[in-house]
């Protein structure tokens, strides 16, 4: 049986809930693809708050259901709700016990920000408060903290909170800027007297890069953001130092340098449950999209459309060979492949920033993996043009051939060539929107289609017509015909 991340929670359902959308905000109740819609599930007319941890399509008030904006007071209800909560579940006095047992024995103080608005410290993934030792106000470190709204469960949140910890020591050890970490702790370990999942880490000074420019200005420009790319290209250069045998994401080895490569942690809508560590390219990007079209066919993603998505997964999966041989090659055929660490969100915020636009941080390495060089390496969201992803252009941006120029620049040849080729792994990855309705998502395939070399204004209706024919005998498909309909 496929894992599920929860039981749909409608009285005598034995099915599994939808993946990507967090329990419904009035009822409480995670709930599968068919008790979530009317008449079953009359919530506010089946309203649902969005899953905070997909970010990249709505405002982070709008309603995935419906895109109907969630009444900005009742939004902010919920979230200083959510927060008091998880703060009532933090044991303060054993936290600053350890980490005052962590740094030399100093007292320190925990400071929580303000739970919305300006100065608040949650991310759509985590809390964070401030750690502040009393004797040393240049000292402050920042407790992370999962958020507990329902989306993903406990031993996927446990999942990653080691694996964040594992890559951050392995970062240690090179000359990636990233936070230092100084502890981890797992709900359910009895030997955690602080109460939750959580990492202690290093406060990085700067601010995240969300496109400004230098010295307040509101919007960098294109020679502004060459300051960014510089610094981006030198931290490539340095993680290409540094391969590992395997694809995977990073677990606690004998030594920070020594990580194991396990099972890929998720992905960045945080769907998929861990899975590997993989030996090649192929094996790797076969799971991704093996995995999406195992989760449509069990009613888990992708509800609204699922024919459609299956189909869009299955011809990803056909070009998997392709994009395995573009990969760089061995020195020779006794070599194994070599894979690289890759932060998966990396759409800029990611990145801390000083006045200047030096890079002096980058934080948020919960999703990170370690990758083929293709991926590593290749095009990714910082240097994408977001409104082109959305819109069904597919091309290399300015940002992708600027930075690719940076890495020549410095010699990493290799590198600018993966830089510079195309964007066809950055299509693979970013894939279809979790909560994005059809016809929004219609224009994402169409970028798919582009990136792979099919004609961007070709019927849909021609498209699937001869998609449904070529997998005519998938009993898989037939499944989910069976049980959704034809679909859009």
């Amino acid at each position: 049986m496929l894992d599920r991340f929860f039981d749909c929670e409608f009285a005598d359902c034995i099915l599994p809930s939808v993946r990507g959308f967090g329990p419904c905000e009035k009822c409480n109740r995670h709930l599968c693809a068919t008790h979530r819609r009317l008449p079953f599930h009359t919530c506010d007319d089946t309203v649902q708050s969005m899953n905070l941890l997909s970010i990249y399509s709505t405002p982070l008030n709008s309603d995935l259901t419906t895109k109907k904006p969630l009444p900005e007071e009742q939004f902010e209800v919920n979230i200083h709700a959510e927060v008091k909560d998880l703060r009532s579940k933090i044991n303060e006095k054993a936290l600053c016990e350890r980490a005052s047992e962590l740094n030399g024995g100093h007292k320190c103080t925990i400071e929580h920000p303000p739970a919305w608005g300006r100065g608040c410290l949650m991310g759509c993934a985590n809390y964070h408060a401030g750690v502040r030792f009393m004797d040393d106000a240049s000292t402050v470190w920042l407790i992370r903290v999962p958020r507990l709204n329902g989306s993903i469960p406990q031993p996927l949140i446990d999942y990653l909170i080691r694996s964040e910890y594992a890559t951050l020591k392995f970062l240690e050890t090179t000359k990636v800027p990233a936070p230092r970490v100084f502890d981890y702790g797992i709900a359910s370990d009895k030997s955690n007297k602080v109460g939750v999942s959580y990492l202690l880490i290093e406060q990085m000074p700067g601010q995240p890069w969300n496109m400004q420019g230098p010295h307040g200005k509101r919007f960098a420009d294109e020679k502004d953001k060459e300051r960014v790319w510089k610094d981006l290209a030198d931290i490539m250069i340095e993680l290409q130092h540094h391969p590992f045998p395997k694809a995977g994401s990073l677990l606690p080895g004998p030594t920070p340098s020594e990580p194991v490569v396990s099972a890929v942690a998720s992905e960045r809508f945080l769907v998929q449950s861990p899975v590997g560590p993989f030996d090649t390219a192929v094996d790797y990007y076969t799971s991704f999209v093996e995995r999406n079209m195992a989760l449509i066919a069990d009613g888990q993603l992708f509800t609204s459309f699922p024919v459609n998505a299956y189909l869009v997964f299955a011809f990803l999966k056909s070009q998997v060979q392709a994009l395995a041989t573009t990969s760089p090659k061995p020195h020779s055929v006794d070599t194994t492949e070599q894979f690289y660490l890759k932060h998966v969100d990396d759409k800029g915020d990611h990145l801390m920033v000083d006045d200047e636009l030096n890079i002096i941080g980058i934080i948020d390495w919960q999703m990170a993996r370690v990758v083929p060089a293709s991926e590593a390496f290749g095009p990714s969201l910082v240097t994408a043009e977001m409104g082109d992803i959305y819109d069904g252009m597919s091309s290399l941006t300015a940002h992708d051939q600027a930075l690719a120029c940076f890495l020549r620049a410095k010699g990493a040849e290799d590198l600018a060539d993966i830089m510079g080729k195309d964007e066809r792994l950055r299509r693979f990855f970013f894939g279809l929107d979790v909560d994005f309705p059809w016809e929004e998502t219609l224009p994402l395939i169409r970028g798919i289609w582009t990136a792979f070399g099919i004609e961007k204004n070709t019927y849909w209706e021609v498209w699937k017509r001869d998609m449904l024919e070529k997998h005519a005998h998938d009993g898989r498909l037939k499944h989910i015909q069976d049980r959704f309909g034809p679909g859009p």
